[in-house]
Order: C-alpha cells, then sequence, then structure tokens
C-alpha cells in the first residue's frame, strides 16, 4: 500500500522534485492481458500475453509459434484495436490468416528488406500507440550491412544488432504497446547438440514472458491413418509478470484450421470435473453420450447453447485458479485426456 503524504513528507518531496517519478502503485505499472482465446493457454499465462510488455514467442519449426501470435492479433481486433505484423520472413500468407481467425482487412503489416527497416516501423508504430506489434521473425531481421558486407561478416553481427534493437523498443512500451517477437530454436554447432536462437541472449534477458512451443505427438485419423494434427505443447520458461515458471498444457492443433477450441474447453471441463467420464461415455449436463466425437457433436450441433454453458462454467474457473502455481492444478492435468 502506497504511504500518504503525511506519512513520509520526503516522498512528497522527492514525488514534486524529480521528473519521472512516481509510486509505484501508478497506472503506469499496472496492465491487463491480452488473451489467446484458449483455455487452457490464458491459464497458464495468467490471462494472456501482459499489455506493455514484451513476449517472445520461440521453438521448433512448424511448431505453432506464429499461430499463437495470430490468437493475440485476434483477440486485438475483437477489442476493436489495431495490431501490425512485420513480416522479416516473407511467409505472410492472408488466407491462413483469415483461416485462423485474423481479418487481415483490419490489419496492418509490412515485409521490410532489411532490420534496419523492420525496426523503425516497429519503432514508429509503437510510439503512435498501436495496440500490438509482432515481428516475426528475429532470425528474418538481418542488419543491411550483412546483406551488402557478406563477404564481411563479424561474429555476433546479428546478436549485437538484436540486442541494441530490442533496448530501444523497451522504452517504446510505454504508449501502450505490446511486443511480441518470433524466433527460432536450432542446433547450436559443436560436438553437443545445444538448442540456441539466432539474435543472441539479448532476446532472452529483455523479454517479460517467454513461451517455447513444440510439437508433442501427432494427432491422425483413426480410419486414413492421415496425419491431421499435432498435439502443441506450450511451456511457460519465463514469466515476469507473476509467479508461476515452467508449467506447460498441451493443446489440439489441427492443421485446416489450428487449435480446436472447443475441444480445448472439454478438455478443461473433464479437467474440472464439469464433464463427468466412465469410459467412453461422457456426461454433461444430464446429457450422456458416447465418445468424444459424440459428445463435441452435442455441444456444437446438437444442443450448442451447452457449448456456450461449458466455455463459460471453464472461463469462471479458470479466472478463479489464474495466479495459482500449483502442479496438482486441474489445467496441469489436461495434456493426456484427449489422446
Amino acid at each position: 500500500m502506497a504511504k500518504t503524504k503525511t506519512e513520509t513528507p520526503l516522498m512528497d518531496q522527492l514525488l514534486k522534485g524529480v521528473d519521472g517519478l512516481t509510486l509505484a502503485s501508478d497506472n503506469e505499472f499496472k496492465f491487463e492481458r491480452i488473451p489467446f482465446g484458449i483455455p487452457q493457454l490464458d491459464k497458464l499465462t495468467g490471462g494472456g500475453i501482459p499489455k506493455k510488455r514484451f513476449t517472445l514467442l520461440t521453438g521448433q519449426p512448424s511448431g505453432g509459434k506464429s499461430y499463437l501470435a495470430m490468437k493475440a492479433v485476434e483477440s486485438v481486433q475483437k477489442e476493436g484495436g489495431t495490431a501490425v505484423w512485420i513480416d522479416t520472413e516473407m511467409s505472410l500468407d492472408e488466407s491462413w490468416f483469415r483461416k485462423c481467425g485474423v481479418n487481415p482487412d483490419l490489419l496492418l503489416a509490412s515485409q521490410p528488406e532489411n532490420g534496419e527497416a523492420a525496426i523503425d516501423i516497429a519503432r514508429a508504430v509503437m510510439e503512435a500507440g498501436v495496440d500490438l506489434v509482432v515481428i516475426d521473425s528475429i532470425a528474418g531481421m538481418v542488419p543491411a550491412a550483412e546483406l551488402t558486407d557478406f563477404d564481411k561478416n563479424p561474429m555476433g553481427w546479428l546478436a549485437r544488432f538484436v540486442n541494441d534493437s530490442l533496448s530501444r523498443l523497451m522504452s517504446r512500451l510505454k504508449h501502450g504497446s505490446s511486443l511480441i517477437c518470433i524466433n527460432q530454436q536450432r542446433s547450436a554447432l559443436g560436438p553437443v547438440a545445444i538448442k540456441d536462437m539466432p539474435g543472441g541472449k539479448g532476446q532472452v534477458y529483455w523479454n517479460h514472458m517467454m513461451l517455447e512451443v513444440r510439437r508433442s505427438g501427432w494427432i491422425e485419423n483413426k480410419k486414413t491413418k492421415i496425419k491431421e494434427g499435432f498435439d502443441m505443447e506450450v511451456t511457460l520458461k519465463k514469466n515476469k509478470t507473476s509467479a508461476d515458471h515452467w508449467q506447460k498444457v498441451v493443446v489440439p492443433f489441427k492443421v485446416d484450421g489450428g487449435i480446436d477450441t472447443m475441444e480445448s474447453y472439454m478438455r478443461e471441463g473433464i479437467a474440472y470435473g464439469f464433464i463427468q467420464q466412465s469410459g467412453a461415455w461422457y456426461e454433461y449436463n444430464d446429457n450422456k453420450v458416447m465418445g468424444l466425437n459424440g459428445l463435441k457433436t452435442l455441444l456444437v450441433t446438437e444442443q450448442p447453447e451447452l457449448g456456450q454453458k461449458l466455455k463459460e462454467d471453464v472461463d469462471n474457473a479458470s479466472q478463479r485458479s489464474i495466479g495459482t502455481s500449483s502442479d496438482d492444478s486441474a489445467g496441469s492435468k489436461n495434456s493426456q485426456l484427449l489422446k
């Protein structure tokens, strides 16, 4: 609790005499979150990525990093906010964005020619106060000098550039923007395989939240044996916005449209005990069906109002549990339930 003027006259004197000094209880140090809209991930992160902070998404290629950033963009758009996507990998696909819930007609985007151009755009839009900036990816933020003087490529060039660039962007967060940077994990050269990220260690130091995304198993069609997706494992590697660390969740990712939101709610519903399971039978709100497909049909097609009720039940339970770090919480048990 902040002390009043009468309790500490020195504080009052310093607040008046020192520019930039304020109470830690000031609104400047309070922040909301941008939800993913996926119950397990929102609970893992305490409600989503923190606003006015820097979030780093890292992991193996094709693991779902960009997709998670798209879900954050979708949430910003639903609230009427403005998001900017800086595509340094030249991989932006308008049709895939639409399929993942993003409206490209309301998304500002750029494909800069080099790292300096990417940072200049990020700095400009952050100073303008946009809600969210996504840089995809750090590995593609190649300095202009490295592109033109390929034969004179000193060791650590990209790392120094990324560290200097991020330090410049950090001060722009106070304008109200959230920053998401995406980066790949690669095997470092040497006799022992070590996971490393292009761009050096500065990105690990500067971020306020770091999520590692990886595939943990394939989802196959039982009849055709064709791979339809994979289980996306998301681990909270760093979190300076709460006490939770090193927790992880697994969510189903389908190649024809990303994470199945209803299946995610079903997982949480089973974990929280809203959905009762007995062998192959599932019961929710006095409705008993056989198999997970039958349950999904009930919640999505036959009685969509039940699906909405399940979402409300899970969201309310998640809100009550956000901020806890118990390893045996309901959400931490969901990784193998629907396999």
